[in-house]
Order: C-alpha cells, then sequence, then structure tokens
C-alpha cells in the first residue's frame, strides 16, 4: 500500500498491522476447527472399508513317540466381530439415579448401536461408575464400547454368574452406577 503524500505513513501502518492480525486469527480458528472435527466426530462417514476374510480351519495331527495312536484337534478361527448395529447391548440402572440407563442407552444408539432392548433396573445391584461386561466370545465388542465417548473410563469386566437380569438374549451389559 502507498503511503499518502506529506503523511507520516500512520495509517499504512496500521492497515498492514490489521491485515496481519486478521490472518493470524482465521488461522488460528482454522487449526481449532480441524482440532475439534477431530476430536468430537465420531462417524465414519468417508472412511475405506476392507473386506474381512475368515482365517481358514487349521487341523493338528500329532502322533506321541513310541506310540502307535494319534490325536487329532481342529481350531475353528474366531468369529468375526459383530458391527455396533449387530450387537445386542443391554443397559441396566446399578444405583445411578432414575433415567441415568435410559438417557446412555439413547447416546449408544446414536454413535450405532441401535440392536437395544429398553433399558431397566438390576433390582438390588449397586455400583460406583459404569461396567462394561460381555459374554464369552465377545470380548473384542467390550473393547470398542469402551472406546465410546458415552461410555469413556468405564471399567470392561467379565460377565458375571447368576447372569444380569433380562440379559438372556443380549451379547452385552452396560451398567450405569453412581
Amino acid at each position: 500500500m502507498s503511503r499518502p503524500s506529506g503523511g507520516n505513513g500512520e495509517i499504512a501502518r496500521g492497515a498492514s498491522a490489521a491485515a496481519a492480525k486478521g490472518a493470524v486469527l482465521i488461522g488460528l480458528a482454522v487449526i481449532v476447527g480441524v482440532f475439534l472435527l477431530q476430536r468430537v466426530d465420531t462417524s465414519n462417514a468417508g472412511s475405506a472399508t476392507t473386506p474381512v476374510r475368515k482365517p481358514a480351519k487349521t487341523t493338528t495331527t500329532t502322533r506321541p513317540p513310541h506310540t502307535s495312536s494319534t490325536t487329532t484337534s481342529t481350531t475353528t478361527p474366531a468369529a468375526t466381530p459383530k458391527t455396533p448395529d449387530q450387537l445386542r447391548l443391554l443397559v441396566l440402572n446399578g444405583g445411578a439415579p432414575s433415567g441415568t440407563a435410559a438417557t446412555l442407552r439413547s447416546k449408544l444408539q446414536q454413535v450405532g448401536y441401535t440392536n437395544q432392548p429398553q433399558a431397566s433396573t438390576w433390582t438390588g445391584h449397586s455400583q460406583s461408575g459404569i461396567s462394561i461386561m460381555c459374554k464369552p466370545g465377545s470380548q473384542g465388542a467390550a473393547v470398542a464400547l469402551s472406546q465410546q465417548t458415552a461410555l469413556q473410563g468405564a471399567k470392561v469386566v467379565a460377565f458375571p454368574t447368576p447372569a444380569p437380569p433380562f440379559s438372556t438374549d443380549v451379547d452385552c451389559v452396560v451398567v450405569v452406577g453412581a
């Protein structure tokens, strides 16, 4: 920008400083926006998916030394993990204020865990915090659940015996306590 003739250049310096401050402010806003999108956005939109191949069955035959008998064992690969909408999930209130389990159920539905019966109360059970328990064969689902924003800080625990109420037809149970 040219300086007006006969002036001391204050106007030109003021405009340059304002433009520089504006550019810095816009840059800072872009950085904060990108950070927030990375931190808050939990959608899978735009992510590429690769097909999962099932590992082949493995059969091993062993023969103990100096005997004529053989032992054959077959190993079947672990089941393919269920997607959030396939996982049967139950949310129970284990000592939290009334309605807390229903609120948590809604939050999990918003991120894709839609295969859920109504939230209920585990009568006589009281705990602090949130715990995630999955039946044998669904431990991978427990890890995936524990990474959801609504369940951050939850403890993954073994599925108890006797089983929680209403859990006969579900894969995992989330219990929310006080």
